[in-house]
């Protein structure tokens, strides 16, 4: 069981059971795509399906509304015995409290697991905060290089780079200075 606290200072005890895992199952669902179809349909989010698992880490990173579907539905029995509205008790979740009630359900994850998966499970999530980490350094260094004029040329649709030449350094047809003349037979 591990414990966090939302943006009101509010105690939260969160454990990853069979029954919350099965309450999530029934209040939550996510978009996948169809293989055979390519059509996108929500589907009953299934949170400890070992074989998912990597997509289940992936949604609990990156879609933080999703995570607060996922905590309310663990929490529900918390948030009614405190007499707070579903609305209530997802305003309570951002910033920092959204990250560390993200970080005790990931460890909740692996703790759920029997030992034989528990490592796997482990050990990917670990090898996904090292890629994480990874790719956000890259785009803080890429966003660091950024500069006003190559954000508003881009968002213009203006090209970037040098101004575009007047018409008085264009060359008028025919040849040019440095061009050999031909020489005609009378």
């Amino acid at each position: 069981m591990r414990e966090f606290r939302d943006e009101e200072g509010r105690p939260w005890r969160l454990a990853l059971t069979v029954a919350s895992a099965l309450r999530v199952r029934d209040m939550v669902t996510v978009d996948v795509t169809d293989d055979d179809t390519g059509e996108r349909k929500q589907v009953p989010f299934d949170l400890v399906d070992a074989g998912s698992i990597a997509q289940t880490f992936q949604v609990l990173r990156s879609q933080f509304a999703k995570l607060g579907e996922i905590l309310y539905a663990m929490l529900v029995k918390q948030v009614e015995e405190r007499k707070l509205s579903r609305e209530e008790f997802l305003d309570g979740l951002r910033g920092d409290s959204l990250e560390s009630a993200s970080k005790a359900l990931e460890a909740e994850l692996v703790d759920f697991f029997p030992q034989r998966l528990r490592k796997m499970v482990g050990l990917l999530g670990s090898k996904m905060d090292e890629v994480q980490t990874e790719m956000l350094g890259r785009a803080e260094a890429q966003m660091a290089g950024v500069t006003v004029e190559t954000l508003t040329n881009a968002a213009s649709g203006m090209p970037s780079g040098k101004p575009l030449e007047s018409s008085e350094s264009t060359q008028e047809s025919g040849p040019s200075d440095n061009s050999s003349q031909l020489e005609t037979a009378a």
